[in-house]
């Protein structure tokens, strides 16, 4: 590869040091809020919320230049957190039912037969979602939010 096509690209996926710190700390104060958020007793359900603010996520890494890796790492964690962290908590607090709230999300209408079961099933899932919510709506949210930054500085 041609060096300079390089040096264009890097920005782009690295990013700069204070907006990959701001992306960052923010996902991490999202997921501390989801998390007592949960444990108060909100429901943690798949929703367009939930979607809007994975997308969020993304234009905003795209739009402050904090790169796409750490964008898609980001939303990834957002994905494995919102199927991983349900089973969990039945699974360390004990109140785990085939159905209830710590169950992680699923279209197909089964349960699993213990809370190990669901917490294995809860981890499988996680990786998928956040490979879903990192490539697909991260990289179509980061380029949105690209073009966001290049238009704000015309």
């Amino acid at each position: 590869m041609n060096g300079r096509y390089l040096a264009r690209l890097r920005p782009h996926l690295v990013g700069t040091k204070r907006p990959r710190r701001h992306l960052a700390a923010g996902v991490a104060v999202l997921v501390v809020i989801a998390t007592t958020g949960f444990l108060l007793g909100v429901d943690a359900a798949l929703s367009l919320g939930w979607i809007a603010v994975v997308f969020g996520i993304a234009v905003a890494g795209g739009t402050w230049g904090a790169g796409f890796i750490l964008t898609a790492v980001t939303l990834w964690l957002v994905g494995f957190w919102w199927t991983a962290f349900p089973p969990l908590a039945g699974y360390l607090t004990g109140g785990w039912a085939p159905v209830s709230r710590y169950t992680y999300p699923r279209t197909l209408d089964y349960a699993a037969v213990s809370a190990r079961a669901e917490l294995v099933g809860g981890i499988e899932q996680g990786v998928r979602i956040g490979l879903l919510f990192a490539v697909v709506l991260g990289a179509s949210g980061y380029l949105i939010g690209v073009g966001i930054s290049r238009l704000r500085l015309r």
